[in-house]
């Protein structure tokens, strides 16, 4: 493959890898559905590059995926990791639900989205000792009490993360009244 300097100037370029990548994740995606998957999850860790022209790299390629996996009668959880405007991002997109990673801050982003919101923890928190791990993960089951809410990380458990806390945040995330 030639590496591309000036990747965003060649519109063809883009248009055929965005049409290949389309094709082969639906696939995958009627792959997992086939084997069983009750729901389907986009994760677009790099969405937050995306510095113009959202409506072609970000919200016409995911609007593909998410009405092909809702077509097949199954809910979609959008991850645009790193974007700014989740807001319109669902408003746009529409998916069942939308992932939010550790730079957002929950409190803005529940006023403006009303669907489901999962996640928002920074995995580091699990790095840090369990007074510290009760206090956040209680902020963000604070935060969205009254909000249709699946608690989660904003992103990935990091490889040095001891298994005790992670046992305490479940233990943390069961026992909230």
């Amino acid at each position: 493959m030639v590496y591309q300097k000036n990747f965003y100037q060649n519109n063809a370029l883009i248009n055929n890898l965005l049409k290949v990548l389309d094709k082969f994740i639906k696939i995958h995606i009627k792959n997992q559905v086939n084997a069983g998957a009750s729901i389907i999850q986009i994760f677009d860790s790099w969405s937050g590059l995306i510095n113009n022209n959202f409506d072609k790299y970000l919200y016409e390629p995911t609007i593909s995926l998410v009405n092909y996996t809702k077509e097949l009668g199954v809910p979609v959880i959008c991850f645009p990791r790193g974007i700014t405007d989740y807001n319109t991002f669902c408003k746009v997109v529409k998916p069942s639900m939308v992932n939010i990673d550790y730079n957002v801050n929950p409190k803005n982003i529940i006023s403006g989205v009303d669907i489901p919101i999962q996640g928002g923890l920074d995995p580091q928190i699990l790095l840090k000792n369990k007074e510290i791990l009760k206090v956040e993960v209680n902020k963000y089951l604070e935060i969205f009490r009254d909000h249709p809410y699946v608690f989660n990380l904003g992103h990935g458990i990091l490889p040095e993360t001891k298994i005790e806390m992670v046992e305490e945040l479940v233990k943390i995330v069961r026992s909230f009244k």
